[in-house]
């Protein structure tokens, strides 16, 4: 799913807006970020300025950068916020059960908070199948927290195949298009919407590719 987080937060950026990713897991790599632009954008490191990440190479250090979040939105005006692979810290062999639970509960508080009171959109990216008993509640956690869930799937082990995405709570799927045209978070949420309220079952068009697209 990181993939797709990229690309809204370049459409994003493209707009003028700011955007935080606080990395969890080490997983960051801004030349992704730089292969998602236009070819032919020129101010492609202008709009990278206006990118705030922040890195937590601990599940405590993830947690300060969390707590700080809402302060920071609240002086930037960021319209979304990315928590990459916030499961992943809290499995560290190094912090109990229990308090695993506890910091994944505060986290969930804190992003709640930050999305009702400051109208921020903020993509948790996780894995979707649980590696260990800690990891399917901690999962679990987040997906009773989460008012939306997109899930990938990829039916063909082969190079350059499409994406099958799931979305809850509509329940519409579809193939993620393989064109490199931007898509705002923004409209991939409307497009959803638009599709569910016209009783369609699937947001694709015959070709594969989304609707809009």
């Amino acid at each position: 799913m990181r993939k797709y987080a990229e690309s809204w937060v370049v459409a994003a950026l493209q707009t003028g807006q700011s955007v935080h990713w606080i990395d969890g897991a080490s997983r960051i790599n801004p030349a992704r970020f730089l292969n998602r632009f236009p070819p032919d954008e020129s101010n492609v490191h202008d709009h990278l300025h206006r990118l705030f990440i922040g890195r937590g190479f601990t599940v405590h250090q993830l947690a300060t950068l969390v707590e700080r979040l809402a302060r920071e939105v609240s002086i930037t005006g960021s319209p979304l916020v990315v928590i990459d692979a916030p499961i992943s810290m809290h499995l560290d062999a190094q912090i109990g059960d229990h308090e695993a639970r506890c910091l994944m509960r505060r986290l969930m508080e804190e992003v709640q908070s930050i999305a009702t009171k400051q109208q921020t959109a903020i993509i948790l990216i996780t894995d979707k199948e649980p590696k260990s008993k800690r990891h399917q509640q901690l999962l679990r956690m987040v997906e009773q927290k989460s008012t939306q869930q997109l899930s990938e799937d990829r039916p063909l082990r082969e190079k350059g195949a499409r994406c099958w995405l799931s979305h809850s709570p509509s329940g519409l799927s579809g193939m993620w298009p393989t064109t490199a045209r931007s898509v705002t978070l923004f409209h991939a949420v409307e497009r959803l919407k638009g599709v569910k309220s016209q009783g369609v079952s699937n947001p694709c068009t015959q070709d594969g590719q989304l609707e809009g697209s």
